[in-house]
């Protein structure tokens, strides 16, 4: 029991005890100094969230396994944040409308270009390549009447028709091959239902299949290098897939250059496609295509019904709003389990996959959210607020994969074992709610050997209880093999520290791929170790620090930054990049950061203290009055080395 009128500051709620009568006056300056305090810590924790970016991206974890996409229409690109998130993770995009037959040629000889020229130029300006989509829409209402009638009115002639459909594709082909790597071709021409192949349309009644392979064949002689799609829907359904495949087969034997079949991909929760999906891969695997999944979403308020027995369901439907306030965790959950059975699929076929395209950025910019009723709806990988969601998170853990495996090297030299059984002691000698792991640069930090250093670690971090658990010489394989063997045992700390990897790199001369690969897959073990250690943890990953020692290096240790930020989520794995303050115009490490070109100097720890405060007060609060953490140890070998 706390003395009397002894201010617990600390605390989540006030304690108030009573000292000269029931009378709030003794206990109110200090209240005011609580208030205060909570009033500070959620400050803090807003501010330091708010700092805090996701810096994962699909199209890094993708690599170039397949190209990454997304569509959108041409109003998206004007809004900052949706510009943000494009740029981000996709790296081709496909315009929603404003390259469809309808809206680029409305008459024969009138063209309206405005609107897929500033697509087109937003993707050139960006780096980004695009998707046409598409140049024939095999649909009666998705085509205008110059398209099925000659000019006196009488229903359109096979040559007229073949013809119109030549200079179309000809002229969009031509204007955009620059940007334009893939081009939706036709777009749903198999028929849903009854025993024709092709959709009943003016295509299909004037020039049978003959409308397709001249449409692919403009294509093919107006850019030889883009990649020709048909584009379809529903054609994993047996019923639907043997006339696609029936399609197909047909174009390859009329040498229509088909290179790819688009896989619509608009699933619905629940629906159990993933075997018609692996079905489809196989039969088409034999027919050596490509497939691109062209328009990926998955609808939690399903549509079936609305087609189903004439309509009949229709009224009920137009009412149905299942979610407006929101999703219920267990369809979350199980829209969660489907995108990962999902992207599971896709991953076994990744060799056949040229590319995967969402259809729209977030939940609130689906159009599922107004067809075939208004509805709200949860269809995408982003929420309304345009936040990763717990989908987004299971599925680049998916494709980021399991950490490689890194071998735990032992040090067996006797000073890194002496200081090994020091480490090990010191996990039961306090209190750690801070763990720092690293090498020499973490150690020297909080050693009683660089007595300047220490004085300024306690200065910053004394009422965290964080205790430096780094040893100079440490590869990402060394420290690995210290954490495995007692240097966490039995510990649970809110927040982990990670700085390391400098010494898998050579002293001298450049790196290679195998040691940025060595440093990259070293933190992810990691990462990985510390999470299943301690799952509630903060793992705050620090950039590798510049090397003027060995300047060679630079161009390695910039690509291993890259790599290693895409595991931070602004959640459980935070990213700490303090490089731009410590060099000088050219990429070196100022003389007042280090004095020789690898360890740092106290402005330098001071940057970093400044960057790590944040992340604590928001996970610790402020800190306490009293250190519990354990004291710091030294070099065992001799004073000041390290």
């Amino acid at each position: 029991m706390p003395a009397v009128l002894e201010g617990l500051l600390h605390g989540a709620i006030a304690w108030r005890q009573h000292d000269g009568g029931h009378t709030d006056e003794p206990n109110l300056e200090l209240f005011i100094q609580w208030a205060e305090n909570q009033w500070r810590q959620a400050a803090a924790r807003t501010d330091a969230s708010d700092r805090q970016p996701d810096l994962r991206s699909l199209k890094a974890v993708v690599a170039d396994r397949y190209k990454i996409g997304v569509g959108v229409d041409l109003d998206v690109l004007q809004n900052p944040e949706d510009v943000a998130l494009i740029r981000r993770h996709f790296q081709i995009l496909t315009p929603e409308n404003c390259m469809k037959p309808q809206a680029l040629h409305p008459a024969e000889n009138v063209w309206r270009f405005e609107q897929a020229d500033a697509f087109a130029n937003f993707a050139r300006s960006h780096g980004l390549e695009l998707v046409g989509h598409c140049l024939v829409w095999a649909k009666d209402d998705r085509t205008d009447r110059w398209m099925m009638e000659e000019p006196d009115g009488r229903p359109v002639t096979r040559e007229t028709l073949l013809r119109r459909i030549e200079a179309h594709v000809r002229t969009v082909v031509e204007r955009y091959a620059d940007v334009v790597t893939m081009w939706d071709v036709v777009n749903e021409a198999v028929a849903d239902g009854g025993d024709d192949i092709l959709r009943d349309s003016i295509y299909s009644r004037t020039a049978g299949v003959d409308f397709i392979v001249t449409a692919f064949r403009a294509a093919r002689a107006a850019d030889p290098d883009a990649l020709l799609i048909y584009n379809d829907y529903n054609c994993h359904m047996p019923h639907k897939r043997r006339k696609l495949l029936a399609l197909l087969r047909e174009l390859k034997e009329r040498g229509a250059p088909v290179d790819a079949y688009g896989m619509q991909g608009h699933l619905e929760l629940g629906d159990n496609s993933l075997p018609q999906l692996r079905e489809t891969f196989e039969e088409l695997r034999k027919l050596g295509l490509k497939v691109v999944v062209s328009e990926l979403d998955l609808d939690v308020v399903t549509r079936s019904r609305w087609w189903a027995e004439g309509g009949r369901y229709r009224a009920e439907l137009a009412r149905w709003d299942p979610y407006r306030h929101g999703l219920p965790p267990e369809i979350e959950q199980n829209a969660l389990k489907q995108w990962i059975e999902t992207f599971s699929l896709f991953e076994q076929y990744r060799d056949m996959i040229a590319r995967i395209s969402f259809w729209n950025l977030h939940d609130g910019q689906s159009w599922l959210n107004y067809f075939p009723w208004p509805r709200t709806n949860y269809p995408l990988l982003w929420d309304r607020q345009r936040r990763p969601k717990p989908a987004f998170d299971a599925v680049y853990r998916l494709l980021l994969g399991p950490p490689p495996p890194h071998e735990a090297v032992p040090r067996t030299d006797p000073v890194s074992q002496q200081a090994h059984q020091q480490l090990v002691a010191k996990t039961r000698q306090g209190r750690i709610d801070v763990y720092f792991a690293g090498d020499s640069i973490v150690r020297r930090w909080g050693a009683t050997d660089h007595p300047h250093l220490l004085e300024h670690w306690r200065r910053c971090f004394h009422g965290w209880h964080a205790a430096n658990f780094g040893w100079g010489g440490d590869t990402t394989h060394n420290i690995l093999w210290r954490i495995r063997n007692g240097e966490f045992e039995g510990l649970s700390p809110k927040i982990i520290v990670l700085q390391a990897g400098a010494n898998n790199l050579p002293w001298q001369g450049p790196a290679n791929e195998t040691h940025i690969r060595d440093v990259v897959d070293g933190i992810r073990a990691l990462v990985g170790e510390f999470h299943q250690r301690a799952p509630a943890a903060v793992i705050v990953l620090t950039a590798m620090f510049p090397r003027s020692q060995n300047p060679d290096l630079q161009p390695a240790i910039e690509e291993i930054n890259r790599r290693l930020a895409l595991l931070a989520d602004g959640k459980r794995v935070r990213w700490v990049n303090i490089n731009p303050e410590l060099v000088d115009a050219f990429g070196r490490l100022r003389p007042e950061m280090s004095r020789d070109g690898l360890h740092l100097e106290l402005p330098a720890y001071e940057i970093w203290a400044r960057a790590l405060r944040p992340i604590f007060e928001e996970v610790l609060g402020p800190p306490a009055s009293k250190d519990l953490a354990p004291p710091p140890t030294a070099n065992p070998a001799a004073a000041g080395s390290s």
